[in-house]
Formats: C-alpha cells, sequence, structure tokens
C-alpha cells in the first residue's frame, strides 16, 4: 500500500515542479516584451523576437500542461500512441481469440508512460527558447505555418530523446509495459497456426509498405518497445506545439496579447 501511495504521490510533484519552469518561462518572456522597444514605422527586430518567444512560450506550456496530466496521450486521439505496426495483426488475432484486454492493457501501459515523460521536457524546450536569435525568429515569423515546431524539433528533438528515455523505461517498468508487451507477443503464438499466419500477414504488410515509400510508418528494424514509446511521445508533442503555433498564425488576437497580434497580424 505505501509503494502505491508513493506511485500516486510523485506524479503531483513532477506536476508541480514543470509547471513552476513554465510559469518563470512564459514571465519572463513577457517581462522581456514590455521592456522591448518600438519604431514608430513598424515593429522593430527585437520587439518581434521577443514577442515570437512570448508567444511561443504559451505554446509550450499548453503542449506540455495537456499531455503531461493523467491520460493526456490516452484521451487525445491525434496523439495516441497506437500498436506498433509489427504488432498490429498479432494483436488483432488475439483479440479475435479472446485477448482484447491484453491489447488494452499494453496501449494504456504505452501511453502512461509518455504521459508521464512529457514533463521532463519543458527545461530543454525552454532553453531552446531563450537562446533563439534574432535572426532564428525573423526565419520563423516569415517562414511557413510550422516553422517554429521545426525549429524546436532541430535543437532539441536529440536531447528530449536523451532525456525522456530513462523516465520511460521507469514508467515502463513500474507499469509492467515489458510484461503485457511480452505477453501481447507471445498471445497468438501459443497457437501455432496463428502465429504463422501473422507472421506470414506482418510481411506481406512490411513489403507493401516498403514499395509504396512508407517505410516511416513501420517500427525500425532494430527499435525496442521502450525506443518506439519515446518516439512516438515527440512526435505527439510537436503535433500539439505546432497546433497551437497554427491556430497562433491563423488568428493571433484569440491570444489575447497585443504584441503576438502584432507580430502575426496579415
Amino acid at each position: 500500500m505505501t509503494r502505491k501511495i508513493a506511485l500516486l504521490i510523485l506524479p503531483l510533484a513532477l506536476c508541480a515542479n514543470w509547471q513552476n519552469t513554465l510559469n518563470t518561462l512564459t514571465n519572463s518572456s513577457t517581462t522581456a516584451v514590455q521592456s522591448g522597444s518600438t519604431k514608430s514605422d513598424g515593429i522593430n527586430q527585437d520587439y518581434a523576437s521577443k514577442g515570437l518567444k512570448e508567444a511561443l512560450g504559451m505554446g509550450v506550456n499548453q503542449a506540455v500542461s495537456l499531455l503531461g496530466k493523467q491520460d493526456g496521450f490516452l484521451n487525445n486521439s491525434a496523439v495516441k500512441i497506437p500498436l506498433p505496426s509489427t504488432l498490429k495483426t498479432v494483436a488483432s488475432a488475439a483479440e479475435k481469440m479472446g485477448g482484447k484486454a491484453y491489447v488494452d492493457d499494453f496501449v494504456h501501459t504505452m501511453n502512461t508512460a509518455a504521459s508521464k515523460a512529457i514533463p521532463k521536457t519543458a527545461s530543454i524546450l525552454g532553453d531552446a527558447l531563450s537562446s533563439m536569435s534574432i535572426e532564428d525568429a525573423k526565419s520563423i515569423i516569415n517562414g511557413k505555418e510550422n516553422a517554429a515546431t521545426d525549429y524546436f524539433k532541430s535543437k532539441t528533438g536529440d536531447k528530449l530523446l536523451t532525456a525522456i528515455m530513462p523516465i520511460i523505461k521507469e514508467s515502463a517498468s513500474q507499469s509492467n509495459v515489458m510484461s503485457s508487451y511480452k505477453t501481447l507477443s507471445g498471445f497468438t503464438k501459443s497457437n501455432e497456426g496463428v502465429g504463422k499466419e501473422a507472421t506470414a500477414l506482418l510481411g506481406q504488410a512490411s513489403g507493401i509498405a516498403k514499395n509504396f515509400g512508407m517505410q516511416d510508418a513501420l517500427p525500425k528494424e532494430d527499435e525496442d518497445i521502450e525506443s518506439y514509446i519515446a518516439r512516438k511521445t515527440l512526435d505527439g508533442l510537436f503535433y500539439m506545439i505546432g497546433q497551437k503555433e497554427k491556430a497562433l498564425r491563423d488568428n493571433p488576437l484569440s491570444s489575447g496579447s497585443k504584441i503576438i497580434g502584432d507580430i502575426f497580424k496579415k
């Protein structure tokens, strides 16, 4: 019982820590904006750069807040982590044989691990935001609708993966995700006929995907389940940041910030 209570308290403590990080990030950006200078003939580069940081700070805050809460991934169909492609055929066979509970449990444990890992990304994203140069800001403001999201990917991708992997592994261990994975993987193997059929169908699906240039949709051959969860966790994070960026560009006044409205107004 003591261990269960500890596991319940830990996420709350983590939540407080990353929320403080995000609040500091957003407040510092806003303060910097208020001290920026403007020119009568338009928006100068310093003002625009600081305003952009305010806008992106809001986007990062929202993404981390939504995904880092309980079931933040599981209850969001846009980012919910699905079964790896290598298991879908096996899972379908397992469900037909009464193993749906194994499938559901595995999906749940993957998405829970992702939500627990998200708070660790806040400080890394904040560092990328703080180090953004005026030239970076100009490129983002004048770039395509996901230019800021691409900036975060290029500056933080590897660091984020390194940061969240230990949490993914720990969460996977605590929630028995590896046990669920092995159970699901081995469920149909107990029936030799179904196992062979699933393997054959999986091989056909992989071949078709590669023929149509869809290799990226398949798990990497040397990718273990923990790496798969980590990769999909970051996919979901950048998707949410991208959605916020697009919303700010499409309707900047909705943010309630004058400077954001000035920067992204059409």
